[in-house]
């Protein structure tokens, strides 16, 4: 059976050529490196080095010794990593119930966050109506939920609640640039102009929860009842805008969302006050403890962690219960 410690001493006596280097290395004296050095040659049935009295020569069995033992020892170090990293939570499964706009709203700037924090997490995601999402996550099937604050007082048992305000994202009605250049673009400085031109496109809607539809403005409600729903119903803001983006519907997006692609002349803004509000929280269960890769993605979020501006962070204390 060979053991680890008799690896990194042969490697060290290996690189060093010299017993004295070699126990100064690792902290030994060179007498007990020596008796162990010849211990591994008993075992081994074969000298491994040749000596004079200058230096130590390998012999050729010595030599692929240190390669096979060089691997050995990488993989014992990357197996210890491993095992670090998954007690202080930065490697594992983390399951995530959320709601339709969640995965859109932080995919982006939630990657870049672990990235920066060092976290190498499994996001098991999953997107519901919270219904649904409520019932796996008192099932513990789910670590926490991303979903809209406003269905916290849907929770069975406020007390066991643990809810954290992460984003409030104002929505924007977006259309392609193709369908806006020059005089046309000009002649949309008018909330009249915008809602003529709105009236007269297909629009791409994500599907989701009444709760947004009850908080926009009341001729979002209008146009929508006289066109009976949008021509793209889609299942995420993401597929929406990706329709907006080529050239065949306008939609609702956040900043966060469309950032780039309204950097990059693919989309532009429209001068109309939608009234809708993405004001996305996490949920948990203070009965139940979260795991350590759990708890780490836990605090990045509560902490700030995903690097968005100040105004678009924690909607309201109003909003907000009491952390443990």
């Amino acid at each position: 059976m060979w053991q680890l410690q008799q690896l990194v001493q042969f490697r060290a006596v290996y690189e060093y050529r010299s017993l004295s280097a070699a126990a100064r290395a690792l902290g030994v004296t060179q007498p007990a490196l020596s008796r162990a050095l010849q211990k591994l040659e008993e075992q081994l049935g074969a000298p491994l080095f040749q000596r004079d009295t200058r230096s130590l020569r390998p012999t050729e069995f010595a030599t692929a010794l240190y390669r096979q033992a060089s691997r050995v020892l990488r993989e014992s170090a990357g197996l210890d990593q491993l095992v670090e990293r998954f007690q202080q939570g930065r490697e594992g499964q983390v399951r995530l119930g959320c709601g339709p706009f969640v995965p859109d709203l932080m995919a982006r700037e939630l990657v870049r966050a672990m990235e920066r924090a060092g976290l190498k997490l499994h996001l098991d995601v999953h997107t519901d109506h919270f219904e649904a999402l409520k019932e796996g996550l008192y099932g513990y099937r789910y670590d926490f939920l991303l979903y809209d604050v406003r269905r916290r007082d849907d929770l069975p048992d406020l007390d066991d609640a643990v809810v954290e305000p992460l984003l409030n994202l104002p929505l924007k009605m977006m259309a392609p640039a193709d369908w806006l250049r020059g005089e046309a673009r000009a002649a949309l400085e008018s909330e009249a102009a915008a809602l003529d031109f709105v009236a007269a496109r297909p629009w791409a809607m994500p599907r989701v929860s009444p709760d947004y539809g009850r908080q926009a403005a009341p001729w979002f409600h209008r146009l929508l009842q006289a066109r009976h729903g949008a021509e793209f119903l889609m299942p995420t803001l993401s597929a929406c805008v990706g329709l907006c983006r080529a050239g065949h519907a306008i939609t609702l997006a956040p900043d966060a969302l469309i950032r780039e692609e309204v950097a990059a002349g693919w989309l532009v803004s429209l001068p109309l006050e939608v009234g809708a509000t993405a004001q996305t929280c996490a949920y948990r269960l203070r009965s139940r403890p979260l795991s350590q890769a759990a708890g780490r993605l836990w605090r990045l979020l509560a902490g700030g962690g995903l690097g968005m501006s100040e105004e678009t962070l924690k909607p309201s204390a109003s909003s907000r219960s009491s952390a443990d």
